[in-house]
């Protein structure tokens, strides 16, 4: 699953609201199942081209988690840094797409497992990147 950090914020997937999927109606990042015979990172770059018509270069890994509120899978979460808006999207999957600041997210209904690898990983790294540096 990807994330795509922005200057605003994350750039997320919402997911289409039908029963029988996981956490319908809920924020999330993009992408899919890994096909046999495909790495986690081909699978990464496969999903987030048929649901967005992005090609993504160098994701950065930041955690794999289960996701035990939905279906027990492992997922592996990645982003990346873009300069990307929601109108860059040719979404074929889902409700819609959206900039979520990151001030905003405590807030939103969001994947669970998202939003504790957002909360313990992601935030971090991007706070860091923010941060200026002090006077020499």
């Amino acid at each position: 699953m990807l994330l795509i950090v922005t200057d605003d914020g994350l750039l997320m997937h919402h997911r289409d609201d039908k029963p029988g999927i996981p956490h319908p109606d809920c924020w999330a990042g993009f992408g899919g199942a890994v096909e046999e015979g495909e790495t986690v990172e081909e699978a990464l770059h496969r999903e987030v081209r048929e649901e967005t018509g992005l090609e993504i270069a160098d994701p950065v890994f930041l955690a794999d988690a289960v996701d035990h509120e939905g279906d027990g899978r492992l997922v592996s979460l990645f982003y990346v840094t873009a300069d990307c808006t929601p109108d860059d999207i040719d979404l074929q999957e889902g409700a819609d797409v959206g900039i979520q600041r990151l001030d905003d997210l405590p807030g939103l209904k969001i994947t669970p497992f998202v939003r504790r690898v957002i909360e313990d990983r992601l935030r971090p790294v991007i706070d860091a990147s923010r941060q200026s540096p002090g006077p020499a």
